[in-house]
């Protein structure tokens, strides 16, 4: 049942085929591919920084390499947390995936017996269907609403809660609103998770891309409760291709060691970075 999709072209997918094989000119409106979009890159220190000769060595560590979540932690020095506190992260807090597709079955897996159910936001983007559907688990949509500006609807979310429900799914800013998460609404979230004892799943792959020129803050230093905030190399850097992302644990000091203490064992199952 996990896999029994339907594999068949729709509607649309049909029509797209039949205008490409016509020759006809396309302008495609949802290509999201920055390599393919005229940027410049710096060739030469993306190409040699490949190159190192430290790939030649196998030396492996289940949450990644040492020195890359120190890179990552370094990623965080001087950005606020919601509750406007500069924090640090700890390296040892951090464990790497090949990209957040990847990190998001770690946690549902961490998180979610088969048939638990994680909240989501609506609207959002479809991966999140395929991912729950492969880890045997439920999504349940909260909706976010527009009244000059994005912002959860928290009566819809407290009413889809059940006593099965594991976590909150954010997107940070959300894919396609592209809203951020306010300090209140991230306030009253960690306070209801806190008290029913759910973890929250920032996805913050965008976080960088505001269109301010304010930093916004992170939930990397959430510490009201069980926290897991993810970005990776693909999005901040524009590439595509480097597929390194990250998961940060964040929360009650004793919920988030054993959260890492599982995802280690998780990780080290996979070993994909």
């Amino acid at each position: 049942r996990r896999t029994h999709w339907r594999l068949d072209p729709n509607v649309f997918a049909s029509a797209l085929a039949r205008h490409e094989k016509s020759g006809q000119p396309l302008l495609d409106l949802t290509a999201s591919n920055p390599t393919e979009c005229g940027f410049l890159y710096a060739e030469t220190e993306i190409l040699g920084a490949i190159a190192d000769r430290r790939g030649l060595r196998y030396a492996p560590e289940s949450k990644g390499l040492r020195s890359a979540r120190e890179a990552t932690a370094a990623y965080y020095e001087g950005r606020a947390g919601h509750a406007h506190a500069r924090g640090s992260v700890n390296p040892e807090h951090i464990v790497l995936t090949a990209g957040t597709s990847e990190a998001y079955s770690y946690l549902f897996r961490l998180l979610c017996e088969p048939g638990d159910e994680v909240l989501v936001p609506a609207p959002s983007y479809p991966l999140f269907q395929l991912l729950a559907d492969l880890n045997g688990i439920r999504l349940v949509p909260y909706s976010l609403l527009y009244d000059h500006g994005w912002q959860i609807d928290f009566a819809a979310l407290t009413a889809a809660l059940t006593e099965r429900s594991r976590a909150v799914l954010l997107v940070h800013p959300n894919n396609p609103t592209g809203s951020f998460v306010n300090a209140q609404e991230a306030r009253t979230l960690a306070e209801l998770c806190a008290a029913r004892e759910m973890a929250i799943v920032a996805d913050e792959v965008f976080l960088d891309f505001a269109d301010t020129p304010a930093r916004q803050p992170t939930f990397a230093f959430e510490g009201r409760c069980l926290t897991f905030t993810l970005s990776g190399l693909s999005k901040i850097s524009a590439l595509p291709q480097m597929k390194l992302a990250w998961i940060v644990v964040s929360g009650p000091v004793q919920s988030a060691a054993t959260a890492v203490a599982r995802l280690e064992i998780i990780a080290d199952t996979y070993l994909s970075p």
